[in-house]
């Protein structure tokens, strides 16, 4: 399981952008937005920066996973089990995660998500 956050597991914090100046530092998260995400994803990949794109949308995260976000991040349990679900059936490159508080850790476990994302995982927003 991937824990984003935990302070006994090293990992590197997201940096959530809303603008594509924003876009310098990696790994980067942004919300599923169609006005911006190509430009997003371009600037990503063009300066090789891991991306994660948040969404509680199944179709959203098959567009995210084909456009290559190393992370799709879920807010809910729920959307997070779906897509899971829809992950595992297409093969996904893509991760799921889960945006939830250390004590929910055990629960995304027995739901099988591929890990989650605490807040401690992200520098400069909210989840």
């Amino acid at each position: 399981m991937i824990i984003i956050g935990h302070k006994l597991v090293d990992f590197k914090p997201f940096h959530v952008v809303k603008k594509a100046e924003e876009i310098v530092k990696s790994p980067v998260i942004f919300e599923f937005d169609e006005e911006n995400f190509v430009l997003f994803r371009t600037i990503c990949k063009e300066k090789e920066i891991t991306f994660a794109v948040k969404t509680n949308s199944v179709k959203e995260a098959v567009i995210a996973n084909a456009a290559g976000a190393f992370y799709i991040v879920a807010e809910t349990k729920k959307a997070a089990i779906k897509i899971q679900h829809i992950a595992e059936h297409y093969l996904f490159d893509s991760k799921v995660l889960l945006c939830c508080s250390d004590d929910s850790i055990a629960s995304a476990i027995y739901a099988g998500i591929d890990g989650v994302l605490l807040p401690q995982g992200v520098i400069n927003g909210n989840f």
